[in-house]
């Protein structure tokens, strides 16, 4: 039989090789311990060439066989075998039987290979490139009896489009297979560059960048795309176009792998490109062949430019899959809209929201992508957008000012013109819509209505519009209470999202009791993470207003769990602003102000994505009392003006109000000014305002008017919230030690000092630090019975001078922190991220990075949250 020298040669390796070390190692410790090596990739990924590169540095005999069509006819295979054996040193017989000639090999010749191949040493590593040409089961069965019987005489690597058909599963549980996928033979972006420059080629960093992400490191286009951009006048430009009509790239794909698939192969191919991943199920719904499923896994095994992506679906390599949407543009250009529209109904029955819309949005029809999001009831996913790759994206395209026949498409429009900040534009949308729902079919009208109400309700929320919220959760509650319960069971979403409108309606009234109860429904009707996301902010907000810090910090840490994550947590407007305001003020109430004004920097930032005008509100209430406590009292009554600014504020709101702007008046020594505003708090008569009207009259030194005024608060008992108690009870006190009668002062200091106690409300104590200092300095007693609520920072200022020589002495740092890094380490103790940190003391990211490392070096802590647990216990923040 005559036999090509060529076939039985090792490929030289060409000057523009790039060597790759990683690879031949690989191949290397295959060699070494392993019995069979199979190296699998599409082509033109580099197998062969790896495979040469490997065998001119090996010292020992290697035979190389490369196989084409021909070689699958019987006895053709072992002649080139035993020919390439010879060639490498190996004492085979010089001719195969004449029988084998025409069938497969005599088993005597195999047996008697085997043998010679056994007594081998060093071992001979035989190298048969393109196995997949080799289909005779004859002949895959002898080369798998040779293998199994020579034991470490043979060294098998095989290249190979697919797995070979031998059993791999033993050599792999043997521990004698390395395999080496088309991921290993990628090319990185350090070897394509140096392969460029092999071809006289450079690019910029992003545009390498760009092309190895492109080609996924495959060899050939690389090496091809480093071949036309020779001719190209901008190179950078040429890497955004290596698929196009006329490129090498596009003809070497066309002709190696497409036009070389049969028929039915290519139909699959073509009819699934149109998706991002593709399963059988997807396969044979755009071809409407129901064999298309079995043609696409055959497909698979055989074509590694279809690549698994797991749970049965697949990936067409990227370059691949634009070069078959281009065949597909070219050939069957009408067929395109088509296929979108089969893959969007496809996507919707399989419950894949955000995929049925993209694939709709792409076949240009906009009221199917917005029937799907409104009969999934997935309005809220427009109006607030959580996720990075978020429904509401796939909407971008759609046209603004189109005439549209149906609602659908005018309450998408409304929810996303909302979410993009422009009220004028979603009001017009949500008009026109609501025009037409009196026209829709029973089936439609419910969810139609349903998405109206919550547009209309987060519209109301915004814009600071109580009625409106309030009739539209109404409305909303009385549209999901007419949906089905198996559909309304499938979206617990609704319900959640439902009672926590219902929720912030009845707080934004004061109803903090029913609040809490709709709230805690809504809470234990969610189901998934989203959903839940709904209610524990606003619950945490409402805990917080009633007094309950330690649940509301529970709450809160439940809607802002990411926060945990260190540098890796989302950027602040990604998270619930009410959860955030919760947090502050749980803070703030403990008087940790530089915390509370962390999380206020943080709510501000949510709530300028996810604006809500009470929530602002409360937000703006919360940092003029901390600005109060810190001694800035007309920064605290500007913040009280701003809380009211563009809308009618409640009533339990403006009370809380007037009470921060009275003080606020008084601490900057406008006492009229404090008085005209809580005398007009005080008309209605509520125990806040009158506990205002009192101290304000305190402050006035007019003591009888301020007892006159504060008798309705103390008689009011369990009536008034604790906080307010504890407020009378402090003011009762200041009045008693300034007319000398000292023993009701203590009984008014203890009752107040003990409601603070169970919830650690040191903020009241805090504000009235002036007189109170020199009190507890001669009621040494007392202050050590509330020391821990007192907190260490007021403690300290509030001890009697003899206690301070017994206290514990605290350990002191080497070297002594900077003012500046103290004021970062602040900022991290209230989990801001880097960025955050940048941005509020107006330096770069990286200053921010070197201050933290000063910190961590200073304070011997090896990460943030070590650096703050010891500078608390410093006393440094």
């Amino acid at each position: 039989m005559p036999i090509l020298a060529s076939k039985i040669t090792v490929p030289g390796v060409p000057g523009w090789a790039v060597p790759r070390p990683r690879v031949t190692k690989l191949i290397a410790e295959g060699t070494r311990w392993c019995s069979l090596t199979v190296v699998t990739g599409p082509p033109g990924a580099g197998k062969t060439m790896a495979l040469a590169l490997w065998a001119a540095a090996e010292p020992g005999p290697v035979a190389w066989v490369s196989l084409d069509d021909y070689d699958n006819q019987p006895g053709v295979f072992w002649a080139y075998v035993a020919a390439a054996l010879r060639r490498s040193g190996v004492a085979v017989a010089g001719t195969l039987p004449a029988a084998a000639r025409e069938r497969a090999a005599d088993h005597t010749f195999l047996l008697r290979l085997a043998s010679v191949l056994a007594g081998q040493d060093p071992p001979v590593t035989l190298i048969v490139d393109d196995l997949h040409l080799l289909t005779e089961p004859a002949a895959l069965g002898e080369l798998e009896f040779v293998l199994r019987n020579v034991g470490p005489g043979l060294r098998l690597v095989v290249s190979s489009r697919m797995d070979p058909p031998l059993p791999l599963h033993r050599y792999r549980l043997a521990g004698e297979l390395t395999e080496i996928r088309a991921s290993d033979l990628a090319f990185s972006m350090t070897e394509a560059g140096l392969l460029l420059a092999q071809h006289g080629g450079t690019l910029s960093a992003g545009s390498l960048e760009c092309l190895t992400r492109r080609t996924e490191g495959w060899a050939a286009g690389l090496r091809l795309a480093a071949i036309s951009m020779d001719t190209h006048p901008d190179p950078d430009r040429f890497v955004t176009e290596l698929i196009t009509e006329d490129s090498a790239l596009t003809g070497y794909l066309v002709e190696e792998v497409l036009d070389a698939a049969p028929p039915q192969v290519r139909e699959v191919l073509l009819a699934t490109s149109i998706l991002e991943q593709v399963s059988a199920e997807t396969a044979a719904e755009l071809t409407g062949n129901e064999q298309a499923g079995a043609t696409l896994l055959a497909v698979a095994r055989a074509n590694a430019f279809v690549q698994p992506a797991g749970c049965g679906w697949y990936r067409y390599h990227a370059l691949f899959a634009e070069v078959l949407r281009l065949k597909l543009r070219h050939e069957d250009p009408d067929r395109i809209a088509a296929l979108h529209r089969r893959a969007a109904l496809w996507y919707e029955r399989n419950g894949r929201l955000t995929d049925a819309v993209r694939h709709a949005a792409q076949a240009g029809d906009w009221p199917l992508a917005a029937s799907m999001v409104i009969d999934a009831l997935a309005i809220s996913e427009i109006i607030e957008p959580r996720d990075s790759r978020s429904l509401a994206g796939e909407f971008v395209g759609m046209p603004h000012g189109e005439a549209w026949t149906e609602p659908q498409p005018y309450l998408v429009c409304a929810a996303a013109a909302l979410s993009a900040g422009r009220p004028e534009a979603s009001a017009a949308a949500l008009d026109a819509a609501e025009g037409m729902l009196g026209r829709l079919p029973a089936g439609q009208e419910t969810a139609c209505r349903l998405a109206a109400a919550m547009i209309s309700l987060a519209a109301a929320r915004r814009t600071g519009d109580l009625a409106g919220a309030a009739a539209a959760a109404a409305s909303a509650e009385a549209m999901a209470g007419t949906v089905p319960m198996d559909e309304l069971a499938r979206h617990p979403e609704i319900r959640a999202r439902v009672l926590s409108g219902r929720g912030a309606v009845e707080l934004w009234s004061g109803h903090l009791d029913e609040a809490a109860r709709i709230l805690d429904a809504g809470l234990a009707a969610a189901e998934g993470e989203h959903e839940r996301a709904a209610c524990p902010g606003h619950l945490a907000l409402v805990e917080v207003l009633r007094g309950r810090l330690r649940q509301a910090a529970k709450l809160a840490a439940q809607a802002t769990a990411a926060l945990t994550a260190g540098e890796q947590q989302p950027p602040a407007h990604h998270l619930d602003p009410a959860a955030l305001v919760a947090l502050a003020w749980v803070h703030l109430e403990r008087n940790e102000l530089r915390e509370a004004s962390s999380r206020l920097t943080q709510a501000r930032a949510a709530l300028s994505t996810s604006p809500d005008k009470l929530v602002s509100a409360v937000a703006c209430l919360a940092a003029a009392l901390g600005d109060l406590a810190a001694g800035h009292p007309t920064v605290a009554a500007e913040m009280a003006a701003k809380a009211r600014c563009g809308w009618s504020v409640p009533p339990w709101l403006e009370h809380r109000l007037t009470s921060v702007e009275s003080r606020a008046r008084a601490a900057a020594g406008d006492i009229r000014a404090a008085l005209a505003v809580a005398e007009r708090a005080s008309r209605g008569c509520s125990p806040e305002a009158v506990v205002t009207l009192a101290h304000a009259w305190a402050a006035a030194g007019d003591h009888n008017k301020a007892r006159h005024a504060l008798a309705h608060a103390l008689t009011a008992g369990r009536a008034a919230p604790e906080r307010v108690r504890l407020q009378a009870w402090l003011v009762d006190a200041q009045l008693s030690y300034h007319s000398g009668d000292h023993a009701r002062g203590r009984r008014s200091l203890a009752s107040a000092l003990r409601l603070g106690e169970p919830e650690q409300l040191r903020l009241p104590f805090a504000l009235e630090r002036t007189w109170l200092g020199p009190v507890l300095r001669r009621d040494p007693d007392l202050a050590r019975a509330h020391r821990q609520l007192l907190g260490p920072g007021l403690a300290s200022r509030l001890a009697p001078a003899s206690q301070a020589t017994t206290a514990p002495v605290t350990p002191v740092i080497v070297e002594q922190l900077s003012e500046r890094e103290r004021e970062v380490l602040r900022h991290a103790s209230g989990m801001l991220t880097t960025a955050e940190i940048a941005a509020e003391l107006y330096i770069s990211i990286n200053t921010v990075k070197s201050h933290l490392k000063s910190i961590y070096r200073k304070l011997a802590a090896g990460h943030r949250g070590e650096a703050v647990r010891r500078a608390r216990k410093l006393g440094l923040i």
